[in-house]
């Protein structure tokens, strides 16, 4: 398969992960695009590996949609070589259920990140590394105070 043919098909498929998997909140669909193996390097705070492979994607983005059942993702543009891409993302999201210990507060959030993949031979992907705007989306759920307010 030539290189051009590569990087389309793992496009089209990190796009059907999000609309599919993501978006629907569908998550035991995963295993059609993400590696049983798949490393997430992005630091949640969390134990190390306790979001890698099929198991630990479901767990950790299982609790974004038990906290924004309408958690929405948007690519805004990607950027793509080789086996991998860049997404320069939007999330979206109403608070409904606890998230970090806190009691929903029925507000929305919007905020930007950026997403890298790399994929294997078989087009699914087998890391991740991202960067989530975390304190905007708390700032912007009332969970600490907005920049300049004590």
């Amino acid at each position: 398969m030539q290189t051009t043919n590569i990087t389309e098909r793992n496009i089209a498929n990190a796009k059907k992960l999000i609309d599919e998997v993501i978006n629907t909140g569908k998550l035991e669909l995963c295993d059609r695009y993400l590696a049983a193996d798949r490393i997430d390097y992005q630091d949640y705070g969390l134990p190390p590996g306790m979001a890698n492979g099929h198991e630990g994607f479901k767990r950790v983005l299982g609790g974004f949609v038990e906290a924004f059942p309408d958690l929405h993702l948007e690519v805004q543009f990607t950027v793509a070589g080789d086996d991998r891409i860049m997404f320069y993302i939007s999330t979206a999201g109403t608070h409904r259920g606890p998230f970090m210990g806190a009691p929903p507060t029925g507000k929305q959030f919007k905020v930007n990140g950026v997403d890298i993949l790399r994929f294997n031979d078989e087009g699914k992907v087998a890391a991740h590394w991202g960067v989530f705007d975390t304190f905007g989306m708390l700032a912007q759920l009332g969970l600490v105070p907005p920049p300049g307010q004590s």
